[in-house]
C-alpha cells in the first residue's frame, strides 16, 4: 500500500506542512498526498490536526488577498468522517508549556501541534519538519523519508 503500509488502521496527526504540500501540489508528494487523503476518506486511517493549522495555512492567502485560496484552506480542514480538527484549549496550552520547558529549542507552534497529537492519542505524527524527529511521546514520521522509500517507515 506504499505510503500507508505502516499507517493503516492508525490515528495520524497531520502537521501543517502536509496540508501545504496537498494544497500546492508539490510534485514529489502528490502521489503520497492523494493516497493519504483517499485513505482518510475511505476510513483506512483516521487523521487529525489542530485548529492552529488553519491559522498557519491562511497566512499566504490573506497576504495575497486570494479568496479562492482561502476557501481551499478552509475546505481541506472541514470536519468529516475519519478527520478531526482539534481545538487549542487549556489542556493543549498546558501540555505545550510542558514541552517547551523540557525542550526550550522547540518553537511554540510546533509544541502546540505535538501536544495536540499526544493528547488526542495519535499513533503517528506525520510531518516534514526534521527538527521534530527526536521528540518523544508520539512516533514522528517524516513525509520526505516515506516518499523517498516509497512507503511508510
Amino acid at each position: 500500500m506504499g505510503l500507508l503500509s505502516d499507517l493503516e488502521g492508525r490515528r495520524i496527526y497531520l502537521d501543517t506542512n502536509v496540508f501545504i504540500y496537498a494544497l500546492n501540489g508539490f510534485p514529489a508528494y502528490v502521489p503520497a498526498m492523494r493516497e493519504l487523503f483517499d485513505a482518510v476518506e475511505s476510513g483506512g486511517v483516521s487523521a487529525a490536526t489542530s485548529e492552529l493549522t488553519l491559522a498557519e495555512l491562511l497566512v499566504i492567502p490573506f497576504r495575497r488577498g486570494n479568496v479562492e485560496e482561502e476557501k481551499r484552506c478552509r475546505m481541506i480542514l472541514r470536519q468529516r468522517t475519519n478527520f478531526s480538527l482539534l481545538p487549542v484549549n487549556v489542556n493543549v496550552l498546558e501540555a505545550t508549556a510542558r514541552l517547551r520547558a523540557e525542550l526550550p529549542e522547540m518553537h511554540t507552534p510546533d509544541a502546540i501541534h505535538v501536544a495536540t497529537a499526544q493528547l488526542a492519542v495519535c499513533d503517528v505524527f506525520l510531518t516534514n519538519d526534521h527538527r521534530l524527529k527526536g521528540v518523544s511521546g508520539v512516533k514522528i514520521n517524516l513525509l520526505s523519508e516515506m516518499a523517498r522509500a516509497g512507503g511508510a517507515s
